[in-house]
């Protein structure tokens, strides 16, 4: 799990990267950002009903949120909101690391000594 001064909660945060931020699409899911105000990145987790039920769901937040806490050092300073699409829920946690790392680089949101 994500450490408490790494996650975002609330909603007017959820709503201000959707609105403000931008966007980066990959086959499992799609990754807003937006300059972070704090000096650490923090990242929030959404995942529709459209996914899966609850149990897979909670499975796909929890494997999201182990790949974001062992890369979170990676991360540029930026607050992110990953949404999971349904292509997300056949997939491995491995599977799911690699890629998030990929669209990440892709981007240039990592950070400049990791890159």
């Amino acid at each position: 799990m994500l450490k408490r001064i790494n996650r975002l909660k609330k909603k007017k945060e959820f709503n201000y990267i959707y609105k403000k931020g931008e966007v980066a699409h990959s086959s499992s899911f799609t990754i807003h950002f937006v300059k972070a105000y704090r000096p650490y990145a923090q990242i929030g987790i959404s995942v529709s009903k459209q996914v899966g039920n609850s149990v897979v769901r909670s499975r796909v937040k929890r494997i999201i949120s182990e790949a974001c806490r062992l890369n979170i050092d990676k991360f540029a300073i930026k607050n992110y909101v990953i949404t999971a699409k349904e292509t997300i829920r056949d997939k491995k946690s491995d599977e799911i690391e690699l890629e998030l790392m990929r669209v990440l680089k892709k981007q240039g949101l990592m950070r400049e000594s990791d890159v």
